[in-house]
């Protein structure tokens, strides 16, 4: 059970990195709000804060209470995955793969989104992995 709850988990935190850096591209591109502040601090906090409720279901679910202290610390991989993962995304190199793969008419506006919200998608799924092994860890009576 703690497999697959975990992979769904995951799944939903990347997916939710991965929308919230297309928003944040559209906000900035559409009305020119700085998208290096959204992306450098909201990101991770919101990251951060979407996988502690997610962690606490899964630790109230698992053991039938909730140690916060232990979410607290255990969910801090989210955003110490998104900020390694938003460095690696700097590097040209590393975005060129999936810049590649978006459709020419999109790639001069949207490419560089794309290749962020890629890497978003990995950071909050390795993230979030890492996490629930902390929040299935039952704390003792």
């Amino acid at each position: 059970m703690s497999t697959i709850t975990t992979f769904w988990i995951s799944t939903t935190i990347g997916i939710a990195l991965f929308t919230l850096t297309l928003l944040f591209g559209y906000l900035h591109t559409t009305y020119g709000i700085d998208a290096n502040f959204l992306k450098w601090l909201l990101l991770p906090t919101l990251g951060y804060a979407i996988t502690i409720g997610l962690n606490s279901f899964l630790q109230s679910t698992v053991c039938g209470k909730v140690r916060f202290q232990q979410i607290a610390m255990g969910s801090l991989t989210v955003p110490i995955a998104i900020l390694f993962f938003l460095i690696l995304s700097l590097s040209s190199f590393i975005r060129s793969p999936i810049e590649s793969a978006i459709p020419y008419s999109l790639r001069a506006k949207y490419a560089g989104l794309f290749a962020v919200g890629f890497y978003m998608f990995w950071a909050g799924m390795f993230g979030e992995s890492i996490s629930s092994g902390f929040a299935q860890s039952c704390p003792k009576a």
